[in-house]
């Protein structure tokens, strides 16, 4: 049942659009044809189905949110259904009372008129160049007074009202009073949209001197346009601290709401269809450095200004390859867990030369409490916490596959579970579905058995990674930061192989190395649970290995290698403004990792 859910969610989300906007524009075609030629009972009757029929797909496709892409999108495909609808609504009125024709169809011009300067509304809409938000001084783009698609909805209720006018066989000039209502709510749509545009060019003239005035000391880049929570979240804490004044360079729009949830600190996109002009007047002489969370091609950009110190953060400590990329050679400095992450970049074959690594052990772990001695109790507490399935399938390391067998084995063993999944995982569907069901498992023991176990809000948003950790007696995870975050506690964990059996895994994923294995289709698992809940023969062997990883700060202390780094980078003297090397015109777009 799972499973057929799960592709009946996938079929869902096929791209059906031009099918369903082609069947709308037909029904309206045929309506507009029928009704005008007349020819008797028949013809009427099948072009009022068919207008009806098409009315009724037209709102059932712009039923979603039009304040969501997709809304906007279908919104501008059925411009041309809806300015036949109208006609074809003329159309039929006029049969039932031909001598109000001229009320009847001037309503319909008038309606027509106005549907069809929609895609030029949208188009200064969505016609926005670089956007500035929060930063003090800027001058302001008013907000529009009305909601995103007010207009679109407006039509619609003037086409049903025009149905049931004709219907009743009411006067045509009626229709015409409710179609000149609607008229100005377009007019006021395009208003702010014009005025937004030119209030926007005024802001994107007063950035200079807004930001020399702000005096920033160092920008965050980011090129991706999904992730903001789980990679800027992950570093912007740390960087607030600083007490140093900001800002944020986002190059996709769509993440600013995003980004403004997690700072106070000015957020920035350049213009897409000049970049570069725009990130040379974001670079003012106070600024010293430029940190990077997400590994886009489309970073270089930025890096092209040679004055500034460009420091690759990422996103998290794994053996993923997002974490030993050809790539992050490109940077001034590479701000790293421990020793294991610089042997990861020479064990690919990656030349990064030494003196551009600075080991700031991982801040993050400042909130997982070190259990180094403490011994296990009952019922044991089991974290849960499979990756996503990767950009790739070269790539994917996501275990949700087998994840509801091991829900039920660890549920077998008397164990309390916390289940987190990857925030990415919910966007699969066949993922959705396995998260679904392990949700089910949790709730129906929990009903039956009492046991705590956390799953849904209670570990995915009222609670952090850190909560997890410290609330779990052992983890059970993929390739993923998680692992290496969890050593910090000195608690067993437990990684799932996906494709390789335990030795080889071992030997190309090296925290693994601290880790019990468990292989592809769960091969192995009695025993590793057995000493994951039990004696704990690793013990040892990872409490060893964590300085390895993580470095010697931990628990409270563990942020202040980052912050010692950053200060000194920042409190560096330099009397030259910064300089750009000619921009370079090549970028991909950005893969969440």
């Amino acid at each position: 049942m799972i499973a057929l859910r799960a592709r009946l969610g996938k079929l869902r989300r096929l791209p059906t659009d031009p099918f369903w906007h082609g069947l709308i524009n037909l029904g309206a075609i045929a309506a507009v044809c029928l009704l005008l030629a007349g020819g008797g009972t028949v013809p009427v009757i099948i072009g009022i189905g068919c207008g009806l029929i098409s009315l009724v797909l037209l709102v059932r496709r712009l039923r979603r949110p039009l304040l969501r892409p997709a809304g906007a999108r279908a919104e501008v495909a059925t411009v041309a259904a809806r300015a036949l609808l109208v006609l074809a609504v003329a159309a039929g009125a006029v049969l039932r009372r031909p001598e109000d024709a001229g009320w009847w169809y001037l309503a319909a011009g008038i309606a027509m008129l106005t549907v069809l300067t929609e895609p030029s509304v949208r188009t200064l809409l969505a016609a926005r160049g670089q956007r500035t938000v929060q930063l003090p001084s800027a001058p302001a783009i008013p907000e529009p007074r009305l909601p995103s698609g007010i207009q679109v909805q407006a039509w619609l209720a003037v086409i049903v009202i025009g149905v049931i006018l004709a219907a009743v066989g009411a006067p045509g000039w009626v229709w015409l009073v409710v179609a000149l209502l609607a008229v100005p709510l377009q007019a006021v749509v395009g208003f702010d949209a014009l005025r937004a545009r030119l209030a926007e060019r005024r802001a994107v003239d007063g950035v200079p001197a807004a930001l020399a005035k702000y005096r920033p000391e160092f920008a965050v880049y980011y090129a991706a346009s999904s992730g903001v929570k789980y990679q800027l979240g992950m570093w912007l804490p740390y960087l607030e601290r600083l007490g140093r004044p900001y800002f944020v360079i986002t190059r996709d729009a769509s993440t600013v709401p995003a980004i403004a949830e997690l700072t106070p600190a000015p957020i920035l996109v350049p213009d897409p269809a000049d970049v570069s002009r725009c990130l040379d007047r974001m670079v003012v002489p106070t600024l010293r450095a430029a940190f990077y969370v997400q590994g886009s091609p489309a970073n270089q950009t930025f890096q092209r200004f040679r004055n500034l110190t460009h420091i690759w953060l990422n996103h998290g400590d794994s053996d993923k390859p997002a974490n030993f990329h050809p790539r992050h050679a490109s940077y001034d400095r590479l701000f790293v867990a421990g020793k294991l992450a610089i042997e990861r970049y020479a064990t690919h074959g990656i030349t990064v030369p030494e003196e551009k690594f600075v080991l700031i052990g991982r801040p993050q772990i400042e909130r997982i409490a070190v259990a180094d001695d403490v011994p296990p109790g009952e019922p044991r507490t089991v974290f849960y916490a499979p990756t996503w399935r990767g950009g790739r399938e070269s790539t994917n390391y996501c275990s949700l596959a087998w994840g509801a067998e091991l829900v039920r084995a660890l549920l077998d063993r008397g164990a309390i579970v916390i289940f987190r999944p990857h925030p990415l995982s919910h966007r699969d569907p066949t993922d959705a579905g396995r998260i679904a069901e392990i949700h089910r498992l949790l709730a129906d023991d929990h009903e039956r058995s009492g046991r705590p176990h956390r799953w849904g809000a209670a570990a995915e948003v009222e609670a952090e990674v850190a909560d997890c950790c410290n609330a779990a007696d052992a983890l059970i995870t993929d390739v993923s930061s998680v692992a290496s975050d969890f050593l910090a506690s000195g608690k067993p964990f437990a990684m799932i192989t996906t494709k390789l059996d335990a030795d080889a895994f071992r030997a190309e994923f090296k925290v693994a190395g601290a880790a019990y294995v468990i292989g592809p289709d769960l091969a192995g698992l009695a025993p590793n649970l057995d000493q994951l809940l039990g004696p704990d023969e690793l013990r040892q062997t990872r409490l060893a290995f964590r300085t390895h990883c993580l470095g010697e700060r931990l628990g409270p202390d563990a942020a202040e290698p980052f912050r010692e780094a950053v200060i000194a980078i920042l409190d560096r003297t330099s009397d030259t403004p910064p300089q750009a090397a000619p921009a370079r015109r090549s970028e991909s777009p950005a893969r969440p990792a």
